[in-house]
């Protein structure tokens, strides 16, 4: 698998590894949880297929998005190096997911066969995890918008980054709640900022149309 956690592993070092580690690929269909929240963290998860939504969900019913996680990334891998005990979000399946689970034992000491890469697994987990770190610090620098368009103005503008047009993956309910609103709340900003001439929506593109006028409620 051509994945950050497998680089510098070639393909016959991995099936050994993968093979002593005792791990097995799952399949879930779309709305299946991979896990839940509360459920006990003994894996770790590689995405071989499709992508997985992962959010913390609320008594209320309210649900806020994290981040997605595509084909090659992995998930769960926070839980496996604290002390926390259970899972504080949920892992959801956005459409038919295919994911690689390997169990913690793995990487708390060397397999049996003492594969020769083992130790390159174990560092490669640590730039996924500054990865993971980063999109966290993303996702909380977007919700220190006060309102909802100064979130979606900072969205727009880190999503684009120097270019003007970028197309995304999220569905509107996905955005509603990465951003930390309804559905029709978002829609209904979407479609003020556009007649504001500040941006221009499509069915999964966004394009920006007065970069300024942005910057300024994105301060």
């Amino acid at each position: 698998m051509q994945c950050r956690l497998f680089q510098d592993i070639t393909e016959e070092e991995q099936d050994k590894m993968l093979t002593c580690a005792e791990a097995r690929d799952r399949d879930f269909k779309p709305g299946e949880y991979i896990f839940r929240q509360g459920d006990a963290p003994n894996s770790m998860f590689v995405i071989k297929k499709g992508s997985v939504m992962i959010c913390k969900d609320f008594a209320s019913g309210k649900r806020n998005v994290l981040f997605t996680v595509y084909e090659k990334d992995v998930f769960g891998e926070m839980f496996l190096f604290s002390d926390e005990k259970e899972y504080w979000y949920d892992a959801i399946a956005c459409e038919p997911v295919r994911v690689l689970e390997i169990p913690r034992k793995f990487f708390y000491g060397f397999c049996k066969n003492a594969c020769r890469k083992h130790q390159t697994v174990v560092r490669n987990m640590l730039d996924v995890q500054s990865g993971k770190n980063f999109l966290m610090t993303r996702k909380l620098y977007l919700l220190s918008g006060k309102t909802l368009k100064e979130r979606i103005a900072m969205w727009v503008l880190d999503s684009a980054g120097e270019g003007d047009s970028f197309a995304t993956d999220m569905k509107r309910e996905e955005l509603a709640d990465y951003l930390g609103t309804t559905r029709p709340s978002l829609s209904r900003e979407l479609m003020n900022m556009q007649d504001e001439g500040l941006i221009d929506v499509g069915k999964s593109t966004f394009t920006i149309k007065d970069r300024e006028g942005l910057e300024y409620f994105a301060e």
